[in-house]
């Protein structure tokens, strides 16, 4: 019975997913990308035991998801459509009631959990980022104006603006997601989790975002995505991820049943 019910809500969940997701496309062009991303990362922690038993899971990926699909909606202009020139704006302000809700009760359940307290905190890095890429992976992300900036303010030519500004901006993609990556290490440490799962967790949750972020820039006429860029974002993560689980001590298995009366029986007998 309770299989059933689950199955019927998982349907009834998709069918409204389904519908939202396909109306909001009709305006904002592309909007399944970001769905697309939540919705992988959501699969991701739906294999994560140690993130599930926390009941903190299905907030943080509703919170993700919808967080990105509104900054992303914010970040394109709306197409014409027959629904009226009010409807972009009742679609965002919606999404945003919805992912302030969402987000109030994540931060109120983890007040509420001390144990999960600080596993929370590192989550709401993964949530931000979310919302940070939702809004400038499109054109409004773009260089164009960092080299206007260089060639008007440290006067450089052009050239050496472009070259410094490429630079600068894998340098930050490097950092961010390195830091991002850490934030999903430390949340699955914190939260339990073996070291060699929390690293697999990190380096996938963020494979997923980096994809976003470059397939995102492929339906901007400003930008250009690359699979390199995903290639050095990842490589960020491995790094900080990899310096990170350098400090952290491997937990020793627990000892067996039958172990543990064996030594109560031979401190007895002493």
């Amino acid at each position: 019975m309770k299989l059933l019910l689950r199955l019927t809500g998982f349907a009834c969940g998709a069918i409204i997913g389904v519908v939202v997701v396909g109306m909001l496309e009709y305006t904002f062009h592309w909007i399944w990308l970001p769905v697309l991303m939540g919705v992988i990362v959501s699969t991701i922690v739906g294999f994560q035991p140690w993130f599930t038993a926390s009941r903190l899971s299905r907030l943080f990926c509703v919170a993700l998801t919808v967080g990105a699909a509104v900054t992303y909606s914010m970040s394109v202009a709306p197409q014409p459509n027959e629904m009226g020139p009010k409807f972009p704006r009742v679609a965002i302000d919606l999404g945003a009631c919805v992912f302030l809700v969402v987000l109030g009760l994540f931060i109120a359940r983890c007040l509420l959990q001390r144990k999960t307290a600080k596993m929370a905190a590192w989550l709401l890095l993964p949530i931000a980022a979310g919302c940070v890429l939702g809004y400038v992976s499109g054109g409004i992300g773009g260089s164009d104006h960092m080299v206007e900036w260089a060639i008007r303010v440290l006067h450089m030519s052009r050239e050496q603006a472009e070259t410094g500004v490429h630079y600068l901006r894998k340098t930050i993609h490097l950092c961010a997601y390195g830091t991002l990556g850490l934030a999903y290490f430390r949340a699955a440490i914190t939260g339990g989790a073996e070291k060699s799962r929390s690293i697999g967790f990190a380096l996938l949750s963020v494979l997923t975002m980096a994809s976003f972020d470059e397939l995102r820039q492929t339906t901007a006429p400003n930008r250009t995505g690359s699979i390199w860029d995903v290639m050095l974002d990842v490589t960020g993560a491995f790094i900080f991820v990899m310096l990170a689980s350098a400090f952290v001590k491997k937990t020793k298995p627990s000892a067996k049943p039958a172990q543990v009366k064996l030594k109560k029986q031979a401190s007895r007998d002493a």
